[in-house]
């Protein structure tokens, strides 16, 4: 039972974390310069790119905050996790798909992989390193 709460608050803190900070880079950029992000009611290939990037650095941030939460209960399972959850979030928000297109919301989920394996590798680095 205890062990089912940590992760449940282990997922939802990463799921939080990479979705929060993802929201307040993408409008933070948004904001500084509306004209590299989108041109004729569009957005442009170097901002999707930029937003792939962002994108990569916030999953990394979530797992390592899920990788924080749950410390050593089955670590590379709640990583699995979080990248299934973030993918399936991904991939349902059809609007915001179209809007990539196929290559990008590929290389999204990739880069998801990536990331949360980045993240959980830098925590349970430091877990080992002290």
């Amino acid at each position: 039972m205890i062990t089912g709460t940590i992760i449940t608050i282990a997922l939802v803190a990463g799921y939080a974390v990479t979705v929060g900070l993802y929201l307040l880079l993408t409008l933070g950029i948004a904001s500084a310069s509306p004209a590299f992000v989108a041109e004729n009611f569009r957005l442009r290939n170097r901002y999707k790119l930029v937003n792939d990037l962002v994108w990569l650095l916030c999953t990394m941030t979530g797992s390592f905050a899920t990788a924080l939460v749950g410390g050593a209960i089955l670590p590379w399972t709640l990583g699995t996790l979080l990248a299934a959850v973030l993918i399936a979030m991904l991939w349902k928000n059809s609007w915001e798909a179209r809007q990539r297109g196929l290559p990008h919301q590929l290389l999204m989920t990739v880069l998801t992989v990536v990331g949360v394996a980045a993240g959980y590798a830098l925590r349970m680095r430091a877990i080992s390193l002290s």
